[in-house]
């Protein structure tokens, strides 16, 4: 007989509404924002779980090309169902998903600067045992190594996340500007969460897109101790995603948006050893993310991936106060 499987999920958010209020303000000047969203918002929370499971499939299933210059050509529809998303499924209903599903605990990522590190701390703080958080920082801090740092030190977050386009990261000096505390991080044993694959609404910024797998890849191979989860496993770009965890030893790869096809191409790949299970949630919701991830596995490679490997990260990412003190003293 299966044992019960207390499942981690390694990818999860909650956002405050003046957070949301953050996502791109200038959209809410145009007439989707000030004519539409008003009316279509209540009928889209009474159709959600018919439009929600079909959005999802056509993601996961057709990301080419094509697929994705479409999307982007309803860049403001798409992000008015992502705010839609964070307003309507915040902590609570995160609770309830995982209660019922048997999610023993969920890793938050916080989005600096539309929900920042110590507000979802102190939100998740009301459920102990059942939230962990990775941090962030913005790259126009002026000091990111001394604003992670009190959280590390003090073992308040299990990893760090960065997130190119929200945290305004740019290709350029991508490495330069994550190297600091990506090295800091290092020094404490946290790994670090990177978002990859293009998002529809990333043609609403000017100044900043999402990051391609080769943009990347230096700031990995800087840090060969360091374990870097990639987020999406590049969505898109699962193929790139996949090649560069065969090369670098420090790379596993997370499940969310992906089709079962393609998480068992990477457990083949990689092992399962090297394979996290991941939501997105409230963009993605846990059960659909479950179901693609039971598909593609047996039941070991389901323990591993969605339970086992996560807690090997947990458990290994929290210093006792003795290590932490010497940490801090050297």
């Amino acid at each position: 007989m299966e044992k019960a499987v207390e499942i981690v999920d390694f990818h999860a958010h909650i956002m405050s509404l003046a957070g949301i209020e953050k996502v791109f303000p200038e959209s809410r000047n145009t007439f989707i924002f000030r004519h539409v969203v008003p009316f279509a918002e209540p009928i889209a929370d009474l159709t959600e779980s018919v439009h929600d499971r079909m959005m999802r499939f056509i993601a996961m299933n057709f990301n080419d090309d094509m697929s994705r210059f479409v999307y982007s050509r309803f860049g403001l529809v798409v992000l008015a169902e992502a705010l839609r998303l964070f307003k309507r499924h915040g902590l609570e209903r995160l609770i309830h998903s995982m209660d019922r599903l048997g999610i023993s605990q969920s890793v938050i990522h916080s989005l600096e600067p539309l929900t920042t590190t110590q507000e979802i701390l102190d939100e998740t703080s009301k459920y102990p045992g059942r939230f962990c958080v990775f941090g962030s920082v913005e790259s126009s801090h002026p000091d990111p190594v001394g604003y992670l740092a009190p959280f590390i030190e003090n073992g308040l977050i299990h990893g760090v996340k960065i997130h190119p386009m929200v945290g305004g990261y740019q290709p350029k000096n991508f490495k330069d500007n994550a190297g600091d505390f990506v090295a800091l991080a290092s020094e404490f044993g946290l790994p670090v969460a990177i978002h990859t694959g293009h998002i529809p609404i990333e043609v609403l910024s000017k100044d900043v897109t999402c990051l391609k797998l080769g943009e990347i890849a230096p700031l990995i191979r800087a840090f060969p101790k360091c374990i870097f989860i990639l987020n999406h496993m590049g969505w898109e770009s699962w193929r790139g995603a996949i090649e560069l965890a065969k090369r670098c030893d420090n790379i596993i790869l997370e499940t969310s948006w992906q089709p079962a096809k393609i998480i068992r191409r990477a457990v083949d790949a990689v092992g399962p050893e090297r394979v996290l299970f991941g939501s997105d949630f409230p963009l993605f919701q846990q059960s659909q993310a479950l179901v693609e991830v039971r598909k593609a596995l047996s039941f070991k490679e389901f323990r591993l991936v969605a339970s086992e490997n996560g807690k090997r990260l947990l458990k290994h990412n929290t210093p006792s106060q003795q290590e932490l003190a010497t940490k801090r003293a050297i």
